[in-house]
């Protein structure tokens, strides 16, 4: 972890003691600081991800996410296969 990392999680952690994950995330979105384009990429490649694990076929796991997210199935597989460049690795 950098210093500017450490020093932002400390800084965070004083301003907004009492926040939970959500309403921290949320508000660190609508400062901008978050890409939520990003988060969109992880949310869906972790949905299908899960359905998979679940024993869903992969191209049947795209489709319910795309109707799960209210998108269109080439966004999902562009989630899935496209955007490789964003680091995404849990």
């Amino acid at each position: 972890m950098t210093t500017y990392e450490k020093e932002l999680i400390c800084q965070l952690e004083q301003k907004y003691p009492k926040l939970s994950i959500a309403r921290l995330m949320q508000k660190l979105m609508d400062m901008g600081v978050i890409d939520f384009s990003r988060c969109k990429i992880l949310a869906i490649r972790n949905y299908v991800e899960r359905l998979v694990k679940q024993g869903e076929k992969k191209i049947d796991a795209m489709w319910a996410a795309s109707e799960y997210f209210a998108c269109s199935y080439e966004y999902v597989r562009k989630c899935m296969y496209y955007y490789q460049d964003v680091n995404l690795s849990n």
